[in-house]
Parts: C-alpha cells; structure tokens; sequence
C-alpha cells in the first residue's frame, strides 16, 4: 500500500477476519401495536457444523434499547409476535436437534432473562423427520398454521439410490389452536402437490394457500401457471380461487373488502421482467375469480415486498427507484396513498418492516446502514400520518462494534451516459480522506450480481461483497448500475435479455467518464466480481484488445447454454442468456458467453467457486479454465481455488476469510 496520512494504518484496516466473524442481522417483525420489535442475530458465517442464532427484541421508541432474549446456542430464527400481545414471541430453532429440521417455539419477554428462558416452550411435538417450514398466525390470535415438510433422511444419514425430482412426501398445511396447546394440530390441507405459501383471511376463518408441484426453486420461479385455493378452517373444504399464470413474486395480501394484492412481473411471460403491484377478486354471486389487474409501477421503478398492515385494508410496497427506497402505502380503494418513507440518497434500507397502529400512526423499522458515512447495518425506527412523510430517527441496535475502530472507506454515487445516451448511475468507493482528483488510484471495476439487483450507498460486506473491501485497502472501485438490474423500470431490466451486448458497453462508458474525469488511470485497471458480476469480469478480460491488469471471477458464468441446462434456475438462465440447447435454431447463447472468446484473455486470473455451487455450477469454472490454457497467447495459466461444502452463497468462516485474502493479494500483485 502506498504511504499516505489519508490511509489507515494497518491496524485500523478492514480484514478478511473482520468480515468473516461479523454478525448478520435479519428477520425484522413489530408487534402489533409498533411499541416493539423482534429480530434475529447471529454469525454471517459459521465456525463449526451448524450455524446459530440469537433472538432480540427492542423498544421501538427507545434509543439503544435491543437486548438478547435467547441463548445463541442454537438456530433461533423468524420470530414474531401474537397479534394480541407484544409480550408472547413465537419462533423457529433446531434446538431439538443441532443442524436439523426447524421446530416451532414460543416465549414470554415478561420477567427477568432467566424468567424468559425458562419460559421457552414446544408449540407442537413434531416427528424427528418433521420440521416447520414457515408459520403464521391467524389475525385474531386464536389459530397457527404451519407448513409441514418430512424429510425422506433425516441429518447424517447416508444418501440412497434415488429417483429426481421423484415426491414421497409433499408439504402440507398445519393448524394449531392456540387456545388449547392440549390439542394436537390437525391438517387442513394434504394433497399430491406441496402447499408452497399461504395467507389468513382478515376475520381469521380461512387460509389461501398456493399449491406447486414441485417446491425447488425451479418451479418458484419457473413459468409453470400456480393455483390459488381456499380453505375454511372450520370445514377444512376447499375450493379453487385463482390460477396465476407464473408463481407471483410475493406472497398474497388478503384484504377486508375480500380482493387480493400481489407482486408479479409487469410483463408475466418475461421471467425477466420486473416485480409490480397487481390485484385479483371474485365475483360475489358465484366466488368464480376475476382475471388479474394490474395496478402500477414498472415502468420507472420497481418493487421488492408487499407488506400487509392488517387495518383499514391498507398495505405497504418497497419500490426500489434509481439509488434511493421507498415506502408506498396503498389504501382501501386500492389507491396509492402517500409515501410514508424515502431513503436520501447517501444511505440505504433493507430488511423492514411496518405496522398501522389503532390510532392512525405508522410506525417502520429497517436497517439502515451508509457507506458515505461508514455505518454498518443497525436497526432504525420512525413513526409518521397518513400522508406525511417519515424519518428514521431513532437507532435502536449498536451491533457490530468492531468496525468503530476501523476507518471505512467512503463512497459517493457516479453519473454518466451510455453510449445510447441513456443517463446512467453507479456508486464509486475509494479510501477515506482521499482526494480523487489529486490522487490516480489503482482503479477495480466491480459489477454487482444478479442481475435483478443494484448498488445503492449502504454499507455491505461479505465473502462475495468485494466493493468497499478493496477500497479500505486502497483501491478507486467503480460499481455500475448497468441495463439489467433494478430500479429503472421494465424496460432498464429486459435490455440486458441476451446478455453480453448493452450491459457492457455501459460498463465500458462508465470507464471512458472516469478515464475523461481525470480519476481513472488507464493503465492501471481491473476488473472482479461474483456471480452475474463473475460473468462481467469474464466477459470483460476476453474482449478483443482489453486493457484489464487483472481480473477476479467469482462463481462467473461462462456458457450460458451449459449453464441452462445445469442451474437450478434455468429458465431464467436461458432467458438471459438467448436460448437453451434444447432450443431448436442457432445457439443465440453463445453469442453471450465468455467461453468462446478465451482467445483474448491477457490478464492474470483468479477464479473462485464453491464446490456445490447450484446456481452457478462448478463446471462454468473449470471449461473457462481449461479453454484459457488452451487458446489464450500469451500462454495464461488462470488459478482456481474451489471451496468444500459451499454453495453459491458461502456459509463458513474460513472460507470467507481465504476468498478475500486471495482477492486481495491477486488484485495487489498485479495492480499496485
């Protein structure tokens, strides 16, 4: 590192230790009546064999309030409160069995810690190869249901001779009195297909629930049409209510007035399309479904939850807008209300959550975390009227204390034109107190994954969150938000549909504005990233005549048509990627992949993958590899450094700890 007053002695440096034993915070939920919330917190990466969590709550109105409930002994985690009480939490944890399936619990905050400790007690008594998928409890307080899954080994038996995709036990939905615990749960719903996700009626007499005939991620997010059904508690009869052309991308919210609201693409044929607010009802004399409406966003925005607030039929969207997140509430009318919350434009929320309390005030807790000011995530709380505006302006959490001692890198949002003049944005981070304009900093192009995702201003680490990581340590890094990802609307997300074409070019003229802005030496530029940013790197190092130093990819994709026919995820793989080999015609995929161009890779590469990566198979690694011995010249011998038991998103320690040491000494090598 270079010497400089500006960068942070090595003490005060960022670490891949820091990063690797840092706890993740999630599971946000308030009580009904706002006065508190519950979350989960624990390690992001696990030490050991099983992974654990600790269950907190906190005063919603009350600074520094948060305190641990639960031992963090075990996997404690989805907590929620009875809607009658904002004492009693009910929560999942593999506390029968360390690493197994989940079972459902419930506690009492009243009394000291010991007090709630022991009040901690089994909600249902569970096979030992029957776990608890997702729960919820019924509006009134009276009922619980539950999805059931049984497990055909139960943990650490040996794998058996097996048909693919072959179902022996299908989920089914549960209900729990939680008047009497004396009674056992009964079924409400056992069929040949699983019970996917599910809803409570306002009054608490009835569920919808959704049926699938497969529950992997490929037929969540697949294009196979999904029915809605309808049961009565009481009756436990049910009935069809509506068939969804493609699985919605949320669950559905049941309203007083008896329609529902949903999340599906703004264009439901287009796996890539982006998430909007549509709603479907039923005709009053016969209950025979209504085809569904569309309601709004998606054409310069977009939305990633749906939050019902259970008064008023009234309920709330996140819409993601350009770098900034907002806060929609929709009222009875099914009418846009007002924006109860926006993000400024140096921050960034996620993780949240809302509740509309009996006298008319919102109240909303999220992380909010800031990598302008260097803040980690922490929970924040605000209240606010209908149509007014609200802030976040209590910080209930302090966690992750570690990084106080630190100096964080800083960052700023990055504008510039396409080369369509489209007007785009991205987020540059760069080392604290350096003056960009009178420092050439080594500069690391670092496209975010997904490609259904983007980079705001908030502050993140992790094994694959390599932004502000090589910032802290001296780099210049570009982040673009490119044609493909989210915030933009529709058209901003299916541009990048047969990649390898638009997305690129606007990563090139982010480079050309940096160049021509005086903050980008030429000569000194790299390019890294994961996943759909993996492919990026790629695609970046095998173009003709590329000036890249050096380049890092992270579980990258190489051949979209091996990948489509190799992800858990294919269709969506083959809608981005132009085709699949299945696909009768040219194989419009290839144009895309970065396999076919390893010719022009000049650059030293460091490759990194784990082993039973689903998504992005580990195949995609080596076939890169093995056709860059082969074909580029100079002869380039690429390293890659495959990682035991991780999938696509890693979960040990270790492993965390080893892919950013060598992240960082690959781009040093080569680029300092």
């Amino acid at each position: 590192m270079a010497s400089d007053d500006s960068i942070s002695p090595a003490s005060a440096v960022i670490t891949p230790q820091d990063i690797a034993s840092m706890d993740a915070i999630t599971d946000l939920k308030l009580s009904k009546d706002g006065s508190r919330v519950v979350y989960t917190i624990g390690p992001a990466f696990k030490s050991g064999d099983n992974k654990t969590s600790a269950i907190w709550v906190a005063n919603t109105f009350a600074e520094d309030s948060a305190q641990q409930i639960t031992s963090g002994e075990h996997r404690d985690y989805s907590p929620s409160f009875c809607p009658t009480s904002s004492e009693q939490i009910y929560f999942l944890s593999d506390r029968d069995e360390a690493g197994s399936s989940a079972h459902l619990f419930r506690l009492s905050t009243a009394g000291s810690h010991s007090d709630v400790q022991r009040s901690v007690a089994s909600v249902v008594q569970l096979g030992d190869r029957q776990g608890v998928s997702s729960y919820s409890i019924s509006p009134d307080g009276s009922f619980l249901a539950f999805i059931l899954e049984t497990k055909v080994l139960k943990k650490g038996e040996k794998e058996v001779i097996k048909v693919w995709r072959e179902n022996k036990f299908y989920n089914t939905l549960q209900l729990v009195d939680l008047r009497d615990l004396s009674k056992s749960f009964r079924t409400l719903v056992s069929v040949d297909a699983h019970v996917t996700s599910f809803t409570w009626s306002p009054d608490s007499s009835s569920i919808a629930y959704r049926l699938m005939g497969h529950a992997d991620l490929e037929a969540q997010v697949g294009l196979l049409p999904v029915d809605e059904m309808i049961t009565s508690i009481s009756s436990e009869e049910s009935r069809s209510a509506f068939k969804y052309v493609r699985p919605p991308g949320s669950s559905t919210v049941w309203r007083e007035q008896g329609d529902f609201v949903f999340l599906q693409k703004f264009q439901p044929s287009e796996l890539s399309s982006v998430d909007t607010l549509w709603s479907w009802a039923q005709s009053l004399q016969n209950l025979s479904p209504v085809a569904a409406k569309y309601l709004a966003y998606g054409e310069i925005n977009d939305l990633s939850r749906i939050v019902d607030l259970q008064r008023k039929s009234q309920y709330v969207v996140e819409v993601a807008e350009n770098l900034i997140t907002k806060f929609d509430v929709w009222d009875e009318d099914n009418k846009f209300g007002f924006t109860a919350f926006q993000t400024e434009v140096d921050y960034s929320t996620h993780n949240w959550d809302m509740v509309l309390t009996d006298d008319g005030k919102y109240v909303f807790v999220a992380l909010k975390s800031s990598a302008v000011f260097g803040h980690l995530a922490n929970i924040w709380s605000g209240t606010t009227e209908f149509r007014a505006k609200g802030v976040l302006s209590k910080k209930l959490s302090s966690h992750n204390p570690w990084l106080n001692s630190k100096v964080v890198p800083q960052a700023k949002p990055f504008y510039w034109k396409g080369s369509d003049d489209v007007a785009l944005e991205g987020v540059i981070s760069y080392p604290k107190g350096v003056d960009l304009k009178n420092r050439n900093l080594p500069t690391v192009i670092v496209a975010h994954g997904g490609p259904a995702s983007r980079d705001t201003l908030g502050l993140e680490f992790g094994h694959s969150r390599w932004r502000p990581f090589l910032a802290s340590y001296g780099y210049l890094v570009f982040s673009p938000n490119y044609r493909g990802g989210l915030g933009r609307g529709d058209s901003f997300a299916m541009a990048a549909n047969g990649v390898g074409g638009i997305e690129w070019l606007d990563i090139e003229t982010m480079i050309e504005a940096g160049i021509s802005q005086g903050l980008v030496d030429p000569e000194r530029i790299g390019i890294a990233g994961y996943s759909q940013g993996g492919f990026l790197a790629a695609l970046g190092v095998t173009r003709p005549n590329n000036k890249f130093k050096v380049g890092v990819i992270g579980a990258g994709i190489t051949d979209w048509g091996m990948l489509a026919a190799t992800s858990d995820v294919p269709d969506i793989e083959a809608t981005l990627g132009g085709g699949a080999p299945w696909k009768s015609g040219e194989p419009l995929y290839l144009k895309g992949s970065p396999i076919k161009d390893v010719k022009n890779v000049t650059a030293p590469l460091l490759l990194v993958h784990g082993n039973n990566d689903a998504r992005v198979p580990l195949t995609q690694a080596i076939s890169f590899v093995r056709g860059v011995e082969r074909e580029a010249k100079p002869n380039i011998t690429p390293q890659l450094v495959v990682y035991p038991r991780e999938d696509h998103g890693f979960e040990e320690t270790g492993n965390c700890e080893d892919v950013l040491q060598r992240v960082l000494e690959h781009v040093d090598k080569y680029l300092k």
